[in-house]
């Protein structure tokens, strides 16, 4: 049950977490600033709200491709596995 344990993958993923964690643990209140528009528009912004806002983005992203994915594989699939299953289940004796 505990076969993860002996798995190099394990560790190593393991540590790339702790130091993810430990680098936004330590920088997590320090602002950074946004070059958007040169001399114009540099919004200061704290780690921790670029982090939230990026795994929203993320989220929704993904969420939204794999609706968009489903949604269209979905149709096509359907008609054939109708015509498959009523080919199929003919020839068997």
């Amino acid at each position: 049950m505990f076969e993860f344990w002996k798995q190099p993958k394990f560790w190593l993923a393991a540590v790339l977490v702790l130091w993810l964690a430990y680098i936004l643990g330590s920088n997590l209140e320090q602002p950074v600033t946004i070059h958007v528009v040169p001399w114009l528009l540099q919004p200061y912004l704290k780690v921790s709200t670029i982090v939230i806002s990026s795994a929203i983005v993320g989220a929704a992203l993904t969420l939204g491709i794999q609706f968009m994915w489903r949604r269209g594989r979905s149709s096509k699939n359907a008609s054939q596995s109708t015509a498959a299953s009523g080919a199929s289940s003919s020839t068997v004796a």
